[in-house]
C-alpha cells in the first residue's frame, strides 16, 4: 500500500513529513512557524483551569470506577447518524469518468457515496438524525441545542431554530448554529461537555448535531470522496457510550485557505495544502494533548482505538502512520497491522457515506463500535482527532462505557444505510445540476419525483422531515 497522499508528490510521504527536521528539533516546533504558540489557544477547558472560578467540580479524567462523582462526569449518552436516502456506487462513478475503480478505492477507501434528494437540506438531515434518537422524556430534558454546519441556509438566522421547532423542544432551550469547517461537530461537543461538567446545566442535557453535504465537483478528484451525512449526539452527566477525559484536550490552529465556501454554490480546495495542513494540525494537537495531560505515554500504551477526522476514509491511514512515525517505534509492517487493529473498524460507516464534514468523528465512533462489537470493551480508551480547514485541529480522548455497544446497536444504522435508494451516475448528475442551479434562490418548490420512486419508497408516511418550499428566501418544512 502506497503511503503517499493522493495527488501529491512522493517527497510528501507521511514518513518524510515527520523527518524534515533535524534530530534535535522538537516535533511540535518544526512543522509550521509559530507552532509553539498553539499552547496559548483559547479553549474553554484551559480557561477553567487558569481561573479561580469555583464551578463545583474538578477537571479530571473520566473514571468508570467512580460512579458517585457524577459532578465530574460528562459524555455521550446516545448517538445516531443519518446517511441520507440516496447512494451511488463509487465503482460506477469511476468507470463513467474513465478511472480505474481499484486505484480509487485503494486511495480513498470509499465504497458508496451518500446523497440527498432536492427536498432535503442540512436542516432535514439534522432532524432526521435526531428524531429517532430522542424519546419524549429526552426532549423535555434538553436545555442546550448546538447545530454545526458548513452549509447553513442563511447568513444570519440560525438553522438551529428550524431544528428546535421540528423536534418540538421546550421554549427555554438555548440554541445556536456554529461554523468551523469540519471541526464544527467536535467544537459543539466540547461546548456541551463543559456546560454539563460545569454543573450549570441543572440536570438538563445537551443536543449536538452536525449536518453537511458536498457541493458539485463533476470531473474533479474530490468527486470520489465527497458525500454527506448528519449525526446527532445527546450529551449528559449520565453517559452510556463515551465518558470524556475532561480538561485533557490538545489544540493546534493556523490561518489558511485550504478549503472554503465563498458562496452557496462553490467549494474551493487546495488539496495538497489541505492534506499537509491536516497532518501538521494532527502532530501539533497531539503534542499539546501530551503536554496538557502532564504524563509520559506512547500511543500503544494509552489508546486501544483511535478515531481520525476523515475528509475521505483513506486519510485515516495517512494520519495514523504519521503519528506512529513521530514516535518511531514501529516499522511499516507493524504500523499497518496497528492501523488494522486500532483504526480500520472506525471506517465502517465512513466508507459507505463518503466525506461527512462535521459529523466525521461521530460517524467514525458509531462505525468503530458497530463493526467491533465482539472486541471493544468497557474501559477502552479512544483517542479522537478532529480537523477543520482554515484551520484548527483538536486531540481529545474518552473511555468506552458498559452500555456503548447496546446503545449504538439500538439505532440500527446499518439497516438504514442498506435501505438507501441506489441511483445511477446520470441520475446523480441531474440531481446535482439542479441543486447547483437552485442554490440560494428566492423561490423554489422541490420536485418529489427526482429521482423517480425515491419519495414513495423512502419518505411517504415514513415521518421524515422534508423541505416543502422556499418562498421569499424563507424555508418551510413538513413531515412526510
Amino acid at each position: 500500500m502506497d503511503s503517499r497522499i493522493p495527488g501529491m508528490d512522493a517527497r510528501y510521504s507521511v514518513s518524510s513529513i515527520a523527518r524534515q527536521s533535524s534530530s534535535d528539533t522538537n516535533m511540535a516546533e518544526f512543522i509550521v512557524p509559530g507552532l509553539k504558540q498553539h499552547n496559548s489557544s483559547f479553549v474553554l477547558e484551559n480557561v477553567l483551569l487558569a481561573t479561580n472560578f469555583d464551578f463545583g467540580y474538578k477537571l479530571m479524567p473520566f473514571d468508570i470506577d467512580c460512579p458517585g462523582e457524577n459532578m465530574n462526569k460528562a459524555g455521550i449518552e446516545k448517538v445516531n447518524i443519518y446517511g441520507g436516502s440516496l447512494c451511488m456506487m463509487m465503482s460506477e462513478l469511476a468507470l463513467a469518468r474513465g478511472m480505474a475503480p481499484d486505484v480509487l478505492h485503494n486511495e480513498y477507501l470509499v465504497h458508496t457515496r451518500s446523497m440527498i434528494p432536492l427536498y432535503e437540506d442540512v436542516v432535514t438531515m439534522a432532524v432526521n438524525a435526531a428524531s429517532p434518537l430522542l424519546s419524549d422524556t429526552d426532549k423535555g430534558q434538553i436545555g442546550l441545542l448546538i447545530f454545526g454546519t458548513e452549509g447553513g441556509p442563511d447568513y444570519c438566522k440560525p438553522a438551529s431554530t428550524h431544528i428546535h421547532q421540528a423536534l418540538g423542544l421546550p421554549s427555554n432551550v438555548r440554541n445556536f448554529e456554529i461554523k468551523c469547517a469540519c471541526y464544527t461537530g467536535m467544537a459543539a461537543l466540547d461546548y456541551a461537555l463543559n456546560w454539563i461538567a460545569s454543573g450549570l446545566h441543572h440536570g438538563r442535557k445537551a443536543l449536538v448535531i452536525a449536518s453537511d453535504f458536498s457541493r458539485k465537483h463533476f470531473g474533479e478528484r474530490e468527486e470520489y470522496a465527497l458525500g454527506g451525512a448528519a449525526a446527532a449526539v445527546l450529551v449528559s452527566d449520565a453517559p452510556k457510550v463515551i465518558g470524556f477525559d475532561l480538561g485533557q484536550t490538545g489544540i493546534w490552529t493556523s490561518n489558511l485557505y485550504d478549503f472554503y465556501r465563498p458562496d452557496a454554490r462553490r467549494e474551493i480546495s487546495d488539496g495538497a495544502l489541505s492534506l499537509l495542513a491536516y497532518l501538521d494540525a494532527l502532530e501539533g494537537a497531539y503534542a499539546d494533548y501530551v503536554t496538557v495531560t502532564g504524563a509520559s505515554f506512547s500511543l500503544e500504551e494509552r489508546f486501544r482505538y483511535l478515531i481520525y477526522h476523515m475528509p475521505f476514509p483513506g486519510m485515516a491511514l495517512r494520519a495514523h502512520l504519521t503519528l506512529l512515525d513521530s514516535e518511531g517505534e514501529k516499522n511499516r509492517v507493524e504500523a499497518l497491522d496497528d492501523f488494522d487493529k486500532k483504526v480500520r473498524p472506525s471506517l465502517h460507516y465512513a466508507s459507505q457515506v463518503g466525506s461527512n464534514y462535521g459529523a466525521s468523528n461521530f460517524i467514525a465512533l458509531c462505525g468503530l463500535i458497530d463493526a467491533n462489537r465482539d472486541k471493544i470493551c468497557s474501559g477502552d480508551r479512544i483517542g479522537f482527532f478532529s480537523y477543520g480547514s482554515g484551520c484548527i485541529g483538536q486531540f481529545s480522548s474518552g473511555i468506552v462505557l458498559p452500555e456503548a455497544v447496546e446503545t449504538v446497536a439500538s439505532m440500527k444504522i446499518q439497516e438504514e444505510l442498506d435501505a438507501r435508494h441506489r441511483i445511477s451516475v446520470s441520475e446523480y448528475e441531474t440531481l446535482e445540476a439542479i441543486r447547483d442551479e437552485t442554490a440560494g434562490v428566492e423561490e423554489f418548490s422541490p420536485p418529489l419525483d427526482i429521482p423517480a420512486d425515491c419519495y414513495n419508497a423512502h419518505y411517504r408516511d415514513k415521518k421524515k422531515l422534508i423541505l416543502k418550499k422556499i418562498s421569499q428566501f424563507q424555508r418551510f418544512y413538513e413531515w412526510s
